[in-house]
């Protein structure tokens, strides 16, 4: 004879299995990294070491941060793409890493393979050099490399710069030529050695041209760069080419929604956080943030107009 189970015994079975079946882990449950793409010191590095610990308070998991310098933000991007899409990894590059580079450069990834979590301040971009120089502007650098038998020399970070002033070379025949660097930190310490002619700079530069050691050229922005309001921009100086950059952060496509969701409200509460506008400021970058969608349909956009300006 085969006897029933009790309902009583039967229910308190299912109930035991559940509580010995493993709960969703909620994320996060162990430390976030951030892999930025540029050396330690520049506008990228310092601007996310600021952060971090406010992101870190926001997840209560520890944000570590790390540095993987290289082809402009390249490297932490193709790193990251082959990294878990589980929301644990994400990397710091620049907006044009990911809205350029794919349209001009041989890179192993593109728009599509990432997830947008946020972006942190506008960089003050511009063309600064020594004052014992004795340019007034960036025309002054111009004329200067038609007198330079063999032209003269800018730091550079990214594939932008390098376009940028291949452009004006071409436009004016004169020879600039790009001296890689691995970060702004270095870009402006090639230039303050006086290793190099001029630089290309994301925004490390401001410190020291508020202090005097470096002058502004030409700002790179559609309007001139607060503080350095004499200097002209490219545009103004008859070059139709202009940049606006961020910090971003990316994720590897396919993150779990609440992983996202849970970064990108740690990305906006970092926001608010006293030691980033601190640094931010410093840096003449404003408070300006993006996050989620409003951040990909702005990163999206940026990428249109670079590839129809390329078409």
């Amino acid at each position: 004879m085969i006897r029933s189970i009790p309902k009583t015994l039967a229910q308190a079975s299912l109930a035991l299995a559940i509580l010995a079946s493993p709960a969703a882990a909620e994320f996060p449950e162990k430390e976030v990294t951030i892999t930025v793409g540029f050396g330690p010191g520049g506008g990228v590095d310092t601007i996310t070491r600021a952060a971090s610990d406010a992101l870190s308070a926001a997840l209560g998991e520890p944000v570590v941060v790390e540095n993987q310098p290289g082809a402009g933000g390249g490297l932490a991007l193709t790193a990251l793409k082959a990294k878990p899409a589980d929301g644990y990894n994400l990397a710091a590059a620049i907006s044009t890493t990911i809205s350029f580079d794919p349209h001009t450069s041989n890179v192993s990834f593109g728009i599509d393979d990432f997830e947008f979590i946020g972006a942190f301040g506008v960089f003050p971009e511009a063309l600064v050099a020594l004052p014992s120089r004795g340019w007034t502007d960036f025309s002054d650098v111009v004329a200067a490399a038609k007198d330079a038998p063999d032209g003269l020399t800018y730091a550079s970070t990214t594939s932008l710069d390098r376009v940028v002033m291949k452009a004006i070379s071409e436009k004016e025949g004169v020879v600039l030529k790009p001296v890689p660097t691995k970060g702004g930190a270095e870009a402006v310490a090639e230039v303050l050695g006086g290793h190099v002619d001029f630089a290309y700079s994301s925004g490390t530069y401001y410190p020291q041209a508020k202090a005097g050691e470096l002058m502004v050229l030409a700002g790179l922005g559609t309007d001139p760069v607060p503080g350095f309001e004499d200097a002209p921009t490219l545009k103004s100086l008859g070059y139709d080419m202009s940049s606006v950059n961020m910090v971003v952060y990316l994720a590897p496509l396919g993150i779990p929604a609440e992983a996202k969701a849970k970064l990108v409200a740690a990305f906006e509460e970092a926001a608010k956080s006293q030691p980033l506008l601190d640094v931010l400021a410093k840096r003449n970058m404003g408070s300006f943030i993006l996050t989620g969608d409003d951040f990909a349909t702005q990163i999206r956009a940026q990428s249109d107009q670079f590839k129809a300006a390329m078409e």
